[in-house]
């Protein structure tokens, strides 16, 4: 899918209708560089780079980054009331054809900024959503075909196709940058290379959690309990033998064994509650500490501290919160599979509650129906002998069956890990990865030959991740040489462009659109090679840049398609 067109509309009112095509297009700050008295004039404000976050907004994109001060971290609150206040609506047109909107693959969707439920707009091809996620999950099954709640998500694909902020703009392969871990990155790479595995990471998160839950089962062993048990059988058979020989009323006797059974009952009922409250305590623990992964630093306190810093690392701060916001859905998405038990345990847990409640009215009638009787001294004692060491063998077996099954829960998720470790770490496995890296490898060596005269390629090697211990595949580019930050931009241009080439091939979902800031570091002639490829290989590319950072042959109304300056703002207040 190309973009066709992006609108802006206030109260209404279109306001901006910018239109792009096929190639390269260029959102140019045509701010002067010095002012009249010889003063740099700056070109921030002007709106080129919040076109492309409105593009990402579409896709999306947290608000925030439209009306947010990216050095001082505050909202600009007359961006924000603007586009509150006048009811500013986006909508982008995308399609198949990068030159007209094509009918038949016609892609609308429209986003506004305003909160109240009622007013908000979310909508895709007319279509509307009631939030924000169920926006993005239809987003993600339309365009790359991702069901719901699947991993990769659709929030970690765009940012490939959409580089605006570090790390996206710095990094070719790990464009999320530290906020997503190795295994989590295997997972990326290989959907967009077009292979697909069992997502490890939940079964890890569940075996750990069973692991934990064993671990407590077992304080006292199991070889324990079960010579426990042996003994206590023992001595209930030697205090039944006591009470049988005993000159008592059968009747009584029958109420005896009655009460007996009921006190067996209720102590089993008892330890399945000790046991499934321990249970929901432990996953509780669990999403507490998957949800403390949630990055709570102070983004201010953070911005002081480094107030003096280089401008790499103010790039760096820039994109902390963007990051966050990645960082955290992940972990929700993570809790809520942790704790997907929960509702089950708690409703069992209840039924138990209540039947223990039950158990126990009945065995206060049966004693009540039994101090009516006449009985001796010696049965009475036997009795409540009899009665105290059914309790303990119902704590006994309960302990013991409830191990077992740990036991095999846990035996069953480490025997789905090795499945799945021994399908993915196969010969057959690494020999079609290497396949699918050849045919990428394929486009990769031709851009980033003709657009910086060196072979640039990606391979990958198995590692281990250091805290599970469990192997992964780490993916990497290789280069001669890209020490530079502009031979850098050129190598993440040749991979993005590349790659996207390699998608058609092996018929994998791909957006066919690239989004770039930040490529004033480029040399002029890797952009016009860039106009050049792009043109030819039927890839759209959308850059922003300042306008006295483009080389003569591009600055042209041809590949211009949005002017922008101090007197002509993207935003008309």
């Amino acid at each position: 899918m190309f973009i066709n067109k992006l609108e802006i509309e206030e109260n209404g009112t279109t306001i901006q209708d910018v239109n792009f095509h096929r190639g390269l297009n260029l959102i140019v700050d045509s701010t002067p560089s010095p002012d009249t008295e010889g003063k740099p004039t700056s070109g921030n404000g002007v709106g080129k780079t919040t076109v492309l976050r409105l593009i990402d907004f579409c896709f999306g994109g947290d608000a925030k980054q439209i009306y947010t001060n990216r050095e001082q971290k505050q909202p600009i609150v007359e961006v924000q009331d603007y586009l509150t206040n006048q009811r500013v609506l986006i909508r982008l047109t995308l399609s198949g054809n990068p030159d007209k909107i094509d009918s038949h693959t016609k892609y609308v969707i429209e986003r506004n900024f305003l909160k109240d439920l009622k007013k908000k707009i979310l909508r895709i091809n007319g279509r509307s959503f009631s939030s924000v996620q169920k926006f993005i999950d239809q987003l993600g099954g339309d365009l790359f075909n991702l069901a719901s709640g699947a991993k990769p998500s659709f929030r970690q694909l765009v940012p490939r196709n959409i580089r605006i902020d570090p790390p996206a703009v710095d990094n070719t392969l790990r464009y999320l940058g530290n906020y997503l871990q190795g295994p989590e990155y295997e997972t990326l790479f290989l959907f967009l290379l077009g292979i697909s595995l069992t997502d490890r990471a939940p079964i890890v998160s569940k075996l750990r959690t069973e692991k934990d839950f064993l671990k407590r089962l077992e304080a006292q062993p199991r070889e324990e309990l079960a010579l426990a048990l042996d003994k206590n059988t023992d001595d209930i058979r030697a205090a039944q033998l006591r009470r049988s020989q005993l000159n008592i009323d059968p009747k009584y006797s029958e109420k005896l064994k009655h009460l007996d059974d009921l006190k067996y009952t209720q102590s089993l009922l008892a330890s399945q509650l000790t046991a499934g409250r321990l249970r929901a305590s432990l996953i509780k623990d669990a999403q507490k500490q998957v949800r403390s992964k949630k990055s709570l630093i102070n983004v201010e306190e953070l911005r002081a501290l480094y107030g003096e810093a280089s401008n790499l690392l103010e790039n760096l701060e820039t994109s902390f919160e963007q990051l966050v916001a990645y960082n955290n859905a992940m972990v929700e998405a993570r809790s809520e599979f942790i704790g997907r038990e929960l509702p089950n345990i708690s409703q069992k847990n209840a039924e138990l509650e209540r039947n223990i409640i039950a158990s126990q009215n009945d065995i206060d009638h049966l004693k009540a129906d039994l101090s009516k009787l006449n009985t001796t001294q010696e049965l009475e004692k036997v009795s409540e002998e009899l009665g105290q060491l059914f309790e303990v063998k119902g704590r006994l077996s309960s302990k013991i069956e409830q191990i077992d099954d740990e036991r095999k829960k846990v035996s069953s998720l480490n025997d789905e890990l090795k499945r799945i470790d021994k399908m993915a770490f196969s010969k057959d496995m690494k020999e079609r990865i290497q396949e699918q890296l050849r045919q990428l490898n394929r486009h990769f060596y031709h851009f980033s030959q003709s657009m910086y005269g060196e072979d640039s390629g990606v391979t990958f090697r198995e590692k281990k991740d250091r805290k599970s211990g469990k192997s992964y595949y780490e993916f990497y580019v290789f280069s001669p040489n890209n020490s530079s930050s502009g031979k850098k931009q050129g190598e993440i241009a040749a991979f993005d462009m590349g790659y996207t080439l390699f998608a058609r091939e092996q018929h994998i979902p791909c957006l066919d659109f690239l989004l770039y800031d930040q490529k004033e570091l480029m040399h002029g002639n890797q952009l016009v090679q860039i106009l050049h490829d792009s043109q030819e290989d039927n890839i759209q590319v959308i850059v922003s840049i300042l306008a006295d950072k483009i080389p003569e042959e591009l600055n042209a109304d041809q590949w211009i398609v949005l002017r922008l300056s101090q007197k002509e703002k993207l935003f008309k207040f």
